[in-house]
């Protein structure tokens, strides 16, 4: 007797899947079928995104497997299979030691009684991921306000850095001149004139609405110039492993600003870590990442990159604001990299996430691929381990 599973498994090596579940698997968002033990006895292309993992290694996995015992997921699906009614949930947690934390929109919808013995009790559960609609807004919010900023940072250029100019040479000048126990005071004014200039300038950059120079970029070779820069300055602490998917296509992207983006995210984690610093880099094609823009259409974010320490982690408080100007959760810091990373990330239309872990901070940048590439070139990344 053929079961299920295996009647699935062979449809799809000889690409016989049935219209129903042909159709199912263009579609944008997670799409499985799980029998009456929550067993996953089907799943369509962007499930297999969703949960990282393929059909062949999913199929005939319980999904307690996968999620954590307590999870409300579980009292969804029975509901739906008491009443045998659709039971939806417009925010639902998901928590997994797999895949982290995601938040989505999910219905379960019950199955008409089937001859089919597996299929007897089984769920259609459809999944919409949330938080990239909102990341965006966030991030143009932060971007508009840093362009808002572009007028007024260049009067601050002409008003406040020239005059600073000449101060700092002033010092400088009284420095050869005044006692030896006064020169520490002129040499404070040389060290303080070069902070605020230095701050000017950053915020100068981050307000700056001058064009993308977009180029063919592999993203592995920029990750892998960040390493080295990182391990010979401010990360030689850090354990850095690499986890590439080689397959991953070229994209169209600034490769300068995107050094300055991942810099800035690494040393994020430098500053957040010990002796004992491990910094966990993975990148991905994930099918499931898809943006719903203002004008109603989809923005597919395929390729991922995720950027995961074992430091101290963010404060509660600053989660919801830490890509604005300004915000910080270190001492002395300048609130600017992480609303640089943002703004750099909606430049090449992508996004940016960050999640808190159980010991740690995972950041997720998703970036669209260009629309000529159809599928997945092989290419080999330097540092693929």
């Amino acid at each position: 007797m053929v079961t299920s599973n295996e009647q699935n498994r062979r449809e799809q090596r000889h690409g016989r899947l049935p219209a129903d579940k042909q159709m199912m698997d263009i579609l944008p968002f997670p799409v499985f079928m799980l029998d009456e033990n929550d067993r996953f006895l089907w799943l369509n292309h962007a499930a297999e995104g969703f949960f990282q993992s393929s059909q062949a290694m999913l199929v005939s996995l319980q999904m307690s497997e996968l999620l954590i015992s307590d999870s409300p997921f579980f009292s969804l699906v029975r509901r739906a299979r008491q009443s045998e009614r659709p039971v939806s949930d417009k925010s639902l947690r998901l928590i997994s030691p797999k895949f982290g934390v995601r938040n989505a929109a999910i219905q379960v919808t019950p199955l008409p009684v089937s001859d089919n013995i597996e299929e007897r009790g089984a769920v259609l559960v459809t999944l919409q991921e949330q938080g990239l609609s909102d990341q965006l807004a966030a991030q143009n919010t932060v971007k508009s306000a840093a362009l808002s900023m572009s007028k007024m940072t260049s009067l601050l250029a002409h008003e406040v850095k020239n005059p600073l100019a000449g101060i700092k040479g002033a010092a400088q000048l009284l420095e050869s001149e005044v006692p030896e126990e006064s020169r520490e005071l002129s040499s404070m004014i040389v060290t303080e004139a070069d902070r605020i200039t230095a701050l000017l300038n950053r915020i100068e950059n981050l307000s700056s609405d001058m064009p993308v120079q977009l180029k063919d970029v592999n993203i592995h070779e920029i990750l892998d110039h960040c390493i080295r820069i990182t391990k010979a300055s401010f990360g030689r602490h850090l354990d850095i492993n690499c986890h590439y998917d080689p397959s991953l296509p070229n994209i169209d992207a600034d490769p300068e600003l995107l050094v300055q983006c991942f810099l800035n995210l690494f040393k994020n984690a430098s500053e957040a870590t010990d002796k004992k610093g491990i910094l966990k880099l993975t990148t991905s094609y994930n099918l499931s990442r898809y943006l719903s823009t203002s004008q109603s259409f989809q923005v597919h974010l395929p390729l991922q990159i995720e950027i995961e320490d074992n430091g101290s982690g963010i404060p509660e408080e600053l989660h919801d604001y830490i890509f604005e100007p300004f915000i910080s959760g270190k001492q002395n810091g300048s609130g600017l990299g992480l609303a640089m990373v943002a703004s750099v990330v909606a430049d090449h239309g992508g996004a940016v996430s960050v999640d808190t872990l159980p010991a740690g901070t995972c950041f997720t940048v998703n970036l669209p691929i260009p629309s000529h590439v159809t599928g997945r070139r092989p290419r080999q990344p330097a540092g693929a381990r």
